[in-house]
């Protein structure tokens, strides 16, 4: 059992860092995470106390705003600590008469941003503060504009509230606009993408109002500016929109992919290729068709190269991208493993960096590759993959399971991971609260019990509380989706085949559960019933009254290989040394006799033993070989 694990949610990735102002020349080095900010240097002449110019500008001094503003300027937490009603009102007044105003504003919202003070936003908006941005942004000089529009964008960071009450005033319009200032005034572009970039952050409604006003087009535009800063709002602004499956299909129309692809590269700033990892994680997040157009770009190689060389926040996003990519097509996966992903990813594990996202690439490029399975296992992943199976964070969780569940067929491996520690985590993690994580650690729990004696009785001695709760996923379809019944109940047939466990399975009343899995025609349950009557005839009894014969019967003649061999199995053990099971049998032996060209031996030997059973029920001399 090799399922991947579900594709990469979309991500919500992080609200931008506040830039200055003002296009940055190609290439021109900045600070990450800081805005570019000039030295305080005292100034002759002038009131020295920011108290004093504070109260001035208060009393509505205009005149003092520049002083102000040079008082303040590369100080952060004193910008904060000017931000009085009196003040913010002041300057909201003061805002389309003196350039100044807005000026000191954006320093002052900046630094509020950079400090993470939620408070001056407030204060500002109680002020009264957006109406009149909204309107710079729309009808002032491009310099203002772009002014404007970076102190709408720093109101709305990482704050939902905010950006209700700045959608509502209708800047979302004016900001698309803005969008259009041509290479002359890219700064005010910038900036308009900057705060669409902050009003999308986990807002569906604003996404949509940007796409609906055509803002994508222009953000994919933006993409080709010669200023990093414009790239990486626009990028990131892209990152959100991309919750919007309108939005995907306009990026694809508008020539995104191969730019946010080109964006990758070294040559480009390290926050620009950041952005464009991320949108392109959520291009690829539900759509095989972008994922195909990805791939073809060349995204595969520059995003392996982010998770070993980029930034945290790059590593992250580039991983979740590769998640996506490799997920269900071996070649891409191949082409990965080839030009280094594993090594690179593995890497991941020990950094505590994108843990969701590298646990999550390793378990795709797993799935269904025996060759990958141990290169993977090579990088010495087994051990802290176990580890992260007790995380508070559930898709870390998650993603070791499956990465575990996907390592696990290969023999050598699995008996590695039980040696590791797994079997008393993963047993604890059928009680998970997170549906996923009970699927993939019944998941693992098969594909380590499957065909390995003694990892069945290692896992029943050191945990024999996962029986109950297996058949506890089995009885509950309300909370548990197919695929987790599915692996719990191959876990329990597992289980059964062995002297100890089976009793116990039998004891935790997986009986009742089983038989309703098998008029759902699910093959496991078949599987089970195979395991659990071959032991004691009362079980077998049991299971026949409550029509268990008929459901397999049912099963043998649908279309469905893996079932079919199953239940042919479970009708070998169910008539083994009874009569009167074999004559109630006898109406299956043409697709029985059928299965004896199947592919399978296991098929054909199952369909032998069964068809044996009930030839010697009917009194005819049993073919050579038969027997129960």
């Amino acid at each position: 059992l090799q399922p991947a694990p579900a594709p990469a949610p979309a991500l919500k990735g992080s609200a931008p860092t506040p830039k200055p102002a003002g296009a940055a020349a190609p290439g021109a080095a900045k600070e990450s995470g800081m805005a570019v900010q000039a030295t305080k240097m005292p100034v002759a002449g002038r009131a020295s106390s920011v108290k004093e110019l504070i109260q001035r500008v208060s009393g509505g001094d205009a005149g003092a705003v520049s002083e102000l503003e040079e008082a303040l300027n590369g100080d952060e937490e004193e910008c904060v600590a000017a931000c009085t009603q009196g003040l913010l009102k002041a300057l909201v007044g003061l805002l389309g008469q003196a350039d100044s105003a807005l000026r000191l504003l954006l320093l002052l919202t900046d630094s509020a941003v950079g400090t993470k003070d939620a408070g001056v936003a407030s204060r500002a908006i109680k002020c009264g503060v957006i109406p009149p941005l909204v309107d710079l942004v729309a009808k002032a000089s491009p310099a203002v504009k772009e002014m404007a529009a970076a102190c709408i964008g720093n109101l709305c960071h990482e704050s939902p509230e905010n950006q209700d009450k700045v959608a509502k005033a209708d800047a979302i319009p004016s900001l698309v606009r803005l969008l259009d200032e041509g290479p002359a005034h890219v700064g005010a572009a910038q900036e308009a993408a900057y705060a669409l970039w902050n009003m999308s952050v986990g807002h569906d409604e604003n996404s949509a109002k940007i796409v609906k006003l055509g803002g994508v087009a222009k953000l994919v535009a933006l993409l080709s500016a010669a200023s990093d800063i414009a790239q990486e709002n626009a990028a990131g602004a892209l990152m959100h929109v991309t919750m919007n499956r309108d939005a995907q299909d306009q990026i694809v129309k508008a020539g995104g992919i191969p730019k946010l692809t080109a964006l990758l590269s070294e040559d480009h700033e390290p926050e620009v290729s950041t952005q464009a990892a991320g949108a392109l994680l959520n291009l690829a997040s539900d759509s095989e068709q972008y994922t195909r157009l990805i791939v073809k770009a060349g995204a595969v190689a520059p995003l392996i190269a982010l998770v070993g060389n980029g930034p945290d926040l790059a590593k992250e996003y580039a991983a979740g991208a590769l998640m996506n990519l490799v997920r269900n097509d071996d070649e891409v996966a191949k082409a990965a493993a080839a030009d280094g992903a594993i090594t690179a990813l593995a890497k991941l594990l020990t950094l505590r960096i994108g843990l969701h996202e590298g646990l999550g690439a390793l378990a795709n490029l797993a799935s269904g590759s025996g060759e990958r399975q141990i290169e993977i296992y090579m990088a010495q992943v087994t051990r802290k993959s176990v580890a992260y199976l007790t995380d508070q964070d559930d898709e870390i969780r998650r993603s070791a399971a499956a990465l575990i569940m996907n390592l696990a067929p290969q023999a050598k491996i699995k008996e590695r991971i039980v040696e590791a520690g797994a079997l008393k985590p993963l047993a604890q993690l059928l009680q998970d609260r997170d549906a996923d994580v009970r699927e993939r650690a019944a998941g693992a729990l098969a594909n380590l019990f499957n065909d390995h004696t003694k990892n069945v009785h290692t896992g029943f001695a050191k945990a024999p509380e996962m029986v109950q709760s297996l058949v506890d996923i089995t009885k509950d379809k309300a909370n548990n989706c197919e695929d987790a019944i599915r692996q719990a109940t191959h876990a329990l047939a597992m289980l059964a085949a062995e002297d100890g466990p089976c009793d116990a399975v039998w004891k935790a009343g997986a009986g009742a559960p089983l038989l309703e899995l098998l008029k759902d025609g699910i093959g496991e349950a078949a599987l089970a019933i195979m395991n659990l009557s071959w032991r004691w005839p009362e079980v077998k009894q049991d299971l026949a009254k409550s029509g268990a014969i008929e459901h397999l019967m049912d099963m043998v003649r649908s279309d469905d290989a893996m079932c079919k061999e199953y239940a042919a199995g479970a009708v070998m053990n169910m008539t083994a040394g009874c009569g009167e099971l074999s004559e109630q049998a006898a109406g299956i032996v043409m697709p029985l006799a059928e299965m004896l060209q199947a592919q399978s031996i296991q098929s054909q030997e199952w369909a032998a033993g069964a068809l044996a059973n009930i030839i010697r029920a009917a009194g005819a001399p049993s073919p050579p070989g038969g027997g129960g």
